[in-house]
């Protein structure tokens, strides 16, 4: 017996596996931008870091996830330390901009160098994550929900409280001595290594990584964040599940998918500019307290 009814849809079944992969690519953008106020607008550089390293070392050697995605958390983390080294340095539009960058020249490699990485076809033949569907939805879960909690945790934690002293006024936490930078860098690191681990699940979830699965994340998962709601990792989280969930239902609406989809993201923003997710915890919260209160 399975705890989801869905499973006796696989298209629906689909649709879920990837909602919650990109609920930690919301997640993930969240913990470093959304706790910093350092706009990342190339977060899916590091996301293709995860996807196509699997994707080189599967074209030689079918490895499977036990081996990759550890393999994919360590390069990620690395690579966010390297790239995080020089761009945090910058501020205001001018690291979103180098992020940005960052993200266009990885498009660019991956592209221009088809023979590694199969150009706008992208790289097949990846091993699955597991057997069947059902297990690999499983799988999907398994990890985004601890994924999730990770970094909500360590948002409650002093770690987390210490980076949104960096948000309000970093100059005040370098007086009172914080180590910025060193914080700067780790939430860093944090960020893009949640980001790879996702993107090599997903590789092996499609058996497949390419660049139309990777580089529209830069934007994506900045749109989900804010429309669920940044600065606590839950309601971004659920923002990337929710928007991913009613854009594929949409597309039951043909030529009007866009369109709708749209007016959906306009609408949220317009009437919930802290997040639709914000909102609904903060009315919980009051209703709760109220009741608290007779």
């Amino acid at each position: 017996m399975y705890i989801f009814p869905v499973f006796k849809d696989y298209y629906l079944l689909n649709v879920f596996s990837i909602a919650v992969i990109y609920a930690v690519y919301a997640a993930s953008w969240d913990f470093l931008s959304g706790f910093t106020g350092k706009e990342n607008f190339g977060h899916a550089a590091f996301i293709a870091i995860g996807g196509y390293m699997i994707g080189f070392i599967s074209s030689v050697y079918p490895i499977k996830p036990f081996l990759s995605i550890p393999l994919a958390a360590v390069v990620s983390a690395i690579f966010g330390i390297l790239i995080g080294l020089p761009t945090l340095k910058l501020k205001g539009p001018y690291f979103a901009l180098a992020t940005l960058a960052v993200a266009t020249i990885f498009e660019k490699l991956s592209i221009s160098l088809s023979d590694l990485t199969g150009g706008e076809e992208g790289i097949y033949g990846i091993e699955f994550l597991t057997q069947g569907q059902i297990s690999s939805f499983y799988f999907v879960l398994t990890f985004a929900v601890l994924a999730i909690l990770i970094m909500y945790i360590l948002g409650k934690s002093n770690f987390g409280l210490i980076l949104k002293s960096l948000r309000s006024d970093e100059d005040a936490a370098r007086a009172l001595g914080i180590k910025i930078n060193f914080y700067k860098i780790s939430a860093f690191a944090v960020s893009s290594m949640f980001a790879g681990i996702a993107g090599s699940i997903v590789a092996h979830f499609y058996g497949y990584i390419g660049p139309d699965i990777v580089y529209p994340l830069s934007l994506n998962s900045i749109i989900m964040a804010v429309v669920g709601g940044i600065g606590g990792i839950v309601p971004a989280a659920l923002g990337g599940f929710f928007l991913t969930f009613i854009s594929e239902m949409l597309s039951e609406f043909g030529d009007w998918n866009q369109l709708l989809y749209t007016v959906v993201l306009i609408l949220s923003t317009l009437f919930l500019p802290s997040g639709i997710f914000n909102y609904l915890g903060a009315k919980i919260r009051t209703i709760g307290s109220k009741a608290g209160e007779k």
